[in-house]
């Protein structure tokens, strides 16, 4: 809303204050929907529970319904009474309590949330008769009339319902006995076995969420201040308002004057903004932080704080916290020398906290600045202002084109520090700088952008920012002004070596969550589930009694033989020479290097360190170290064309092709097709694969002279991929499970490949989860596959980690690390 929305008055003639401003007087609470999302990831929790923890909840129901007899010699009505007067009471005491004190729309909300829950509870009913297992059934039941009924009491969710749809900050005393008389009932229905203790939780659950979706879907009556309450909590605060002023984030009259394209900081753009004169003719701004949006400033902040490393942790759980944290960092960032509004007071009112600052100065937002009015001079005022917050150790963490203003005399002002962190991380200030160069980027050239940058900090540090130019470092109201993000943050790079020739320019990994990270919890939650439904514990349990431990013995050493075969290719491969027993050594410690590294990249870290700490030039190590990966997958491929061939398709009829499985192959044929028909994808793939083959290129040609060396590395090769085929044949022999070694070989293929798609820390989770899966496509039973797998990683990866952390600290000892 706009300033011109609602005429100028005073809201009355004894408080004599004009106030400008549009009442909210319904609000939907986020925490009302946060509630209904919980709720159901508690039903679901709930029914997980009692199918795979069925023995814990049937002691538990025993152990409360021991106390059965007890209650009924201390209980002075009969039970049916007692649900009689529960089912009766709430719904009337309420409904006359409110309805008597005129809250009519409140007690329709109540009347829709019970109903809602009777609504629920019968679907629910409904559902799990339909599609449950029996365990779940069986656990939701109790023993009526000499048969089974399942027991999700609906009066018990219509009464929750009931009873959250018109909760209140200030609940009346109707409200509270009545939570009392439910909780009682509910704890008699359990002790007395007329309905189960998951059932009733369920109930309790499904009323929780109907209240909570109806108090979202229709909105709450809001606690906000406003009026006299917004003026009495700046009375306190120490202040005589005359007027105040609703600002808008289009004209905004700030100092007694309308300028053009004023916006609040992004960080209260969920709150509200006034302007307020003082009897004094004095101009101030007042902040008004509200308990209905402070779970989204929550949220906001946990997100953002998944989102990048150099958001430090912790969170405010309060106004009254978010409020004194403002007032800290500001009064920190001015004790820098920082120009900012000084925060003057705080004062509460109702469910708000009013933050009284000192009013913007007179200037002009940068955004609405034209290019030619940025000078140099302008932008080293704003490295200034940022550098000497840094110094005081206060990051700002959202810089964007709003948060600085100009004066008339070019002079800047720097907003929005509400956000920021005090005592903050050498990260956090970097991805401020690379913040500000970006908000430069929007109104002048990349060249004078860096020529700034290069006058403000020292070259170390301008040459730290270049991992950082990368989109997700910068904020969305900055690259909603940019135009074409990548293209700019490219020129930037380009410039930055242009001044620097050595500087790394290589993204910097500054997200703690990512989309593939998300993806991959995704998919392994999805498998879990789907391994856990189609768990056979009597056949697992079967298998293990019966296994073998000499096989598990013998996958050990085999695993061990791959360090030999990896020795083998890189001193083959190596342009210097390699003491066999060192190299070996240093490939033990990749086991160790490779728990923090995705599948591959720990291997290839150690390796270039072995090469580099021999004098050998970091692009001919990286060269060598890509051909040993190249020469694998090249191995790899020819083994199973040639075990294919030798042992005959016979050997893979055993694989069982389900119509999901064929769908997916043909998803990720026409991925790749799509990938090498648009020229942006097969652009983008050539310049992935063009430096690889670059790099290789001259070692191959070199290598190709020495037939010796080649046959020396492709043996390597070949002794690691055995080695492992070998390792997870063996662990399924361990189990009384058999299966071909060419069967085995695509097993550990398509595990190998998994990891290397998503790339996790050692390959965890898809590596698990692909190969369980391609072991019960040979029909093997999804838990003993499991189990197989589990085995086979812990003998080839867990165990060995203590192994690696000794070669490793002996091989730096050694001086080969």
């Amino acid at each position: 809303m706009t300033t011109e929305d609602v005429p100028l008055q005073p809201i009355s003639e004894e408080l004599g204050v004009g106030i400008q401003d549009k009442p909210t007087q319904m609000v939907r609470n986020p925490s009302d929907l946060v509630g209904v999302i919980g709720c159901a990831l508690g039903i679901v929790l709930v029914c997980l529970t009692v199918v795979y923890a069925h023995n814990t909840t049937e002691g538990i129901s025993e152990d409360v319904q021991g106390f059965a007899v007890l209650l009924q010699r201390l209980l002075f009505v009969p039970v049916a009474v007692l649900d009689t007067i529960v089912i009766l009471f709430p719904p009337i005491a309420v409904g006359i309590d409110l309805l008597v004190r005129r809250y009519p729309i409140v007690a329709l909300r109540g009347l829709f949330g019970a109903i809602g829950g009777i609504i629920l509870t019968v679907v629910m009913v409904f559902l799990l008769n339909l599609v449950a297992p029996i365990s779940l059934v069986s656990g939701l039941s109790v023993r009526l009339g000499g048969s089974d009924v399942m027991t999700i009491p609906p009066y018990v969710a219509a009464i929750t319902a009931l009873l959250t749809a018109v909760a209140t900050p200030a609940s009346r005393r109707s409200i509270t006995w009545s939570w009392n008389f439910l909780w009682m009932a509910v704890v008699v229905a359990v002790v007395t076995t007329t309905a189960a203790l998951p059932g009733m939780a369920i109930a309790l659950l499904i009323g929780r969420l109907a209240g909570y979706a109806i108090r979202y879907g229709m909105g709450v009556a809001s606690q906000r201040a406003y009026g006299q309450a917004l003026v009495d909590g700046v009375r306190r605060a120490g202040f005589s308002p005359v007027i105040l002023d609703r600002v808008s984030t289009i004209g905004v009259r700030e100092t007694g004057e309308s300028i053009q394209g004023v916006q609040t900081p992004q960080f209260f753009s969920d709150h509200r903004l006034y302007v307020m004169e003082t009897d004094e003719k004095k101009m101030y701004n007042v902040i008004v932080l509200d308990g209905d949006r402070q779970m989204m400033s929550i949220l906001t902040r946990v997100w953002r704080y998944l989102r990048s490393k150099a958001i430090q942790g912790g969170t405010t759980l309060s106004l009254r916290q978010t409020a004194e944290r403002t007032a800290l960092i500001s009064y920190a960032v001015r004790s820098c020398g920082v120009s900012t509004p000084n925060v003057l007071a705080i004062a509460e009112a109702d469910d708000s906290m009013l933050i009284i600052r000192e009013a913007t100065k007179a200037s002009v937002s940068f955004v609405d600045l034209d290019s030619d009015q940025v000078s140099d001079e302008l932008l080293d005022r704003m490295w200034n202002q940022i550098l000497k917050a840094h110094r005081c150790g206060v990051a700002h963490r959202s810089l964007t084109p709003e948060c600085f203003r100009v004066s008339a005399d070019q002079k800047v002002s720097v907003l929005g520090w509400e956000s920021g962190d005090v005592a903050s991380s050498e990260l956090a200030a970097r991805i401020d700088l690379t913040q500000l160069m970006a908000v430069m980027a929007t109104k002048v050239t990349p060249e004078r952008v860096l020529a700034s940058a290069g006058r403000a900090l020292e070259e170390q540090e301008l040459g730290e920012l270049g991992p950082l130019l990368q989109i997700p470092a910068v904020p969305k109201q900055t690259r909603d002004n940019l135009g074409d993000v990548k293209e700019v943050l490219a020129q930037l790079r380009t410039q930055l070596l242009s001044h620097l020739p050595d500087a790394e320019v290589e993204p910097e990994q500054i997200a703690r969550v990512g989309a593939r990270t998300v993806l991959m919890i995704v998919l392994v939650t999805v498998a879990i589930i789907v391994v856990l439904t189609s768990f056979n514990l009597a056949e697992v349990v079967d298998a293990i009694r019966h296994s073998d431990w000499r096989w598990a013995v013998g996958a050990f050493v085999m695993g061990l033989m791959g360090f030999v075969g990896a020795s083998l290719t890189l001193m083959a491969f190596s342009p210097v020479k390699l003491r066999f027993w060192r190299a070996v050594m240093c490939q033990i410690s990749a086991a160790f290097v490779a728990v923090a590294a995705p599948v591959g990249l720990g291997p290839a870290a150690v390796n270039v360190r072995v090469l580099t700490k021999k004098q050998v030039p970091t692009p001919v190590a990286a060269a060598t170290v890509a051909l040993t990966q190249v020469s694998n997958i090249v191995v790899t491929v020819l083994l199973l064309v040639v075990l294919t061939a030798i042992t005959g398709t016979s050997q893979l009829t055993s694989f069982e092709v389900t119509p999901g499985v064929l769908v997916g192959l043909i998803v990720i044929a026409a991925v790749i097709s799509g990938l090498l028909i648009v020229p942006k994808s097969r652009t983008w793939l050539l310049a992935r694969l063009t430096p690889m083959l670059k790099q290789t290129w001259p070692r191959l040609v070199e290598l190709f002279s020495n037939p010796y060396r080649l046959g020396l590395g492709l043996l390597g090769n070949l002794i690691v991929i055995v080695s492992y085929v070998t390792a997870l044949q063996w662990a399924v022999f361990a189990f009384g499970r058999d299966i071909s070694f060419l069967g085995a070989a695509l097993v550990y293929v398509i595990g190998t490949a998994a990891g290397s798609v998503v790339p996790t820390p050692g390959g965890m989770g898809p590596i698990e989860v692909a190969e369980s899966a391609a072991l019960v496509s040979l029909g093997i039973n999804p838990g003993v596959a499991a189990s197989i797998v589990l085995l086979f990683r812990f003998v080839t990866y867990w165990i060995r980690i203590p192994l690696g952390w000794v070669a490793y600290k002996s091989a730096q000892k050694l001086g080969e690390l």
